[in-house]
């Protein structure tokens, strides 16, 4: 949401569970929608990769990664982002593991191989060393 605040041409998506976080600001009727065809999905992650979301859709990904705590040198970082990665991903660019029978497990779309080049081929890093 804040991203949205800052953004002269994005609006955060109001809807609870609407896809995706941020939409083009004038694209759609309201700020509430479910699943909308234009806009960044918005994930953080301490991971370098094995980033997930819910199902395999076309959209634009924005990845904050960032360290906090401990680090393997001994180090204390305060909450540090360390790099910023954003693509537009295909349906390909994820492996979607869905639900079997009656499951209640909720079903994942991991970002491949392919999907993860996309998003560091345009990134922003930080300079800090990524551990």
């Amino acid at each position: 949401k804040n991203i949205a605040r800052a953004s002269e041409t994005l609006e955060a998506n109001m809807k609870v569970g609407g896809h995706p976080d941020l939409l083009p600001k004038g694209h759609c009727a309201s700020n509430l929608v479910l699943k909308g065809e234009e806009g960044i999905e918005v994930k953080s992650s301490i991971q370098r990769g094995g980033w997930q979301g819910h199902n395999p859709e076309e959209c634009r990904l924005m990845v904050f990664r960032y360290v906090i705590g401990e680090q393997e040198s001994g180090e204390f970082v305060p909450l540090t982002f360390v790099e910023i990665l954003c693509a537009k991903l295909d349906c390909s660019d994820r492996s979607f593991s869905g639900r079997k029978g009656v499951s209640r497990r909720t079903p994942t779309a991991s970002i491949t191989t392919s999907g993860v080049e996309k998003l560091r081929r345009n990134f922003w890093p930080h300079g800090r060393e990524v551990n």
